[in-house]
């Protein structure tokens, strides 16, 4: 089991009843009064109070690894995961097919649920913004935790601009009347002010006290991030910009490439030299179907559970794009660190007979159902073998990094080569770590050309949330690719659920 800091505890317990998070926060004594009763001006008194009340716009973040959220939904809509029809007979429901060819609707449950994780988010960051504000208490930290929040609540913004283009905006936790819909111009400026008016107030360096909270170090990815996907979002590029907000993580000191790339998914993985931001899970803390790490129960079937001491029973349904799949060299030691293929073996090393998975299977298959063995699955983030794994309402222990040092890297080598500078950008030594701990030699030049930057930061970056994005900016998200026809420009934002549309007369919906 992890140490469990203070402030790492609450984030965790924050997750339970809310006693327990004020317990983590140091108030231990809970007979005495009911805290729902507490006028609000006497509770935040020390920064321990106020990280307990603000971990709850943290732990809106732990729905993102769950079933139905933004992750599944970006990753089902990318070329690296699908979920074709099982062989027997399950995973047919419409809303992943739909999916797979891109045909977005606003009746489709999981762009619900996407949109949901991100707005979820930012009315639980306005809410705390808003109690911490009234409070009249201050205190050594009280700005900073402010910072934090706000730079948190311009992740999820940048999130749901990212999927939907113009969103409804609203920042005070007050105001009852419909949100404006904003267009990604006005959203681009906003979350740069936001982000930049508030980073100076960030902790500089990584911490056991600010594990799965927002620095400095995040701060500027999610800046990176937003220069990056300029010239998308409003028609002007900003290499330039992202190569320095890449260059504020790189050389801060505080972040490096791991020697072993497994170690940044392994079960504990907190101490991991890559982790910028993370979202934290625990098998004893996050239990429920809206905040619990299940991959397992999502790729997995039978043989796999026995393989790993996993009591219950996967759900089959996740595989490896079989294009994705071979993607990659066959001297890439990433490909068998990410998924299991081909003949498998017990947790004694010994041969399981008739195991055999077939990485690469036929289209035809998607909607008719693919055969038992058949497809790639997922074990990058590595599954435990302690039989705590019970049911679909347990998490994994293992943390999942939304921003890993790896991504900061390859972020500025595209900055570096969208200006036209590719012979400095194969010179960093952090990019040819990269390629060297995958058992490969570092580009040249004339190797890397963006396609090929393209198909790297998937290799590398596979199945962490990013690919929709990355094919979006590269030009080849309307491509065709395995079981998905060439769609259309409109096919880059999903549609506003109806649900959403019908209790806001301010919005317009996307084209669908």
């Amino acid at each position: 089991m992890k140490a469990f800091n203070t402030t790492l505890s609450t984030i965790r317990a924050a997750a339970l009843v809310s006693a327990v998070v004020l317990m983590s926060a140091g108030c231990t004594d809970l007979s005495e009064q009911v805290y729902s009763e507490i006028p609000m001006e006497n509770f935040f008194k020390t920064e321990k109070q106020l990280t307990a009340n603000a971990a709850r716009a943290y732990t809106k973040l732990q729905a993102y690894c769950t079933e139905q959220s933004l992750w599944t939904l970006d990753l089902q809509v990318g070329d690296e995961m699908c979920i074709p029809v099982n062989a027997n007979g399950s995973w047919t429901e419409e809303r992943y097919g739909q999916l797979q060819v891109h045909n977005f609707l606003p009746s489709n449950k999981l762009i619900y649920k996407g949109w949901t994780f991100c707005f979820d988010g930012i009315a639980a960051c306005n809410e705390v913004l808003y109690e911490t504000s009234v409070s009249k208490i201050d205190f050594d930290g009280k700005d900073k935790i402010i910072a934090e929040i706000k730079v948190l609540r311009a992740f999820y913004y940048f999130m749901a601009v990212d999927g939907w283009g113009n969103v409804p905006f609203s920042i005070d936790y007050t105001d009852t009347s419909y949100p404006e819909q904003k267009d990604r111009s006005f959203m681009y400026t906003w979350i740069e002010s936001e982000i930049k008016d508030n980073i100076d107030l960030l902790d500089d360096a990584p911490t056991t006290l600010n594990y799965g909270r927002i620095t400095k170090g995040a701060a500027y990815t999610l800046l990176a991030k937003l220069y990056l996907n300029a010239q998308e979002w409003i028609g002007t590029p900003k290499w330039a910009e992202a190569e320095a907000a890449c260059k504020k993580v790189m050389d801060s000191g505080y972040y490096s490439i791991e020697d072993n790339y497994s170690d940044n998914f392994k079960v504990n993985n907190e101490n991991s030299k890559e982790n910028i931001f993370n979202i934290v899970y625990s098998t004893v803390y996050t239990q429920s179907d809206h905040n619990a790490f299940i991959i397992y129960i999502m790729a997995l079937d039978q043989y796999m559970a026995k393989k790993f001491n996993i009591p219950t029973s996967p759900w089959d349904g996740v595989e490896c794009e079989p294009d994705f799949f071979q993607s990659y060299d066959s001297a890439d030691t990433r490909r068998a660190d990410t998924f299991l293929y081909g003949q498998q073996y017990d947790g004694d090393g010994k041969i399981m007979e008739g195991v055999v998975y077939n990485p690469i299977f036929s289209e035809s298959l998607y909607g008719t159902g693919r055969g038992t063995f058949d497809g790639a699955k997922i074990w990058k983030w590595r599954y435990q073998t302690d039989g705590l794994l019970r049911s679909d309402q347990v998490s994994m222990d293992n943390d999942f990094a939304i921003f890993r040092y790896a991504d900061v890297v390859l972020m500025y080598v595209e900055s570096l080569m969208r200006q036209d500078r590719t012979d400095e950008a194969v010179q960093n030594a952090e990019f040819q770590k990269i390629r060297t701990r995958a058992g490969l030699q570092p580009y040249t030049a004339s190797q890397l050309t963006l396609d090929e930057l393209l198909a790297e930061r998937g290799r590398e970056l596979a199945w962490e949330g990013w690919r929709r994005q990355d094919l979006i900016r590269f030009g080849k998200f309307e491509d065709k690719w395995w079981a998905k026809p060439a769609t259309q420009t409109k096919d880059k934002l999903f549609p506003i659920p109806n649900q959403v549309m019908n209790a806001n007369p301010n919005l317009k919906q996307n084209p669908y």
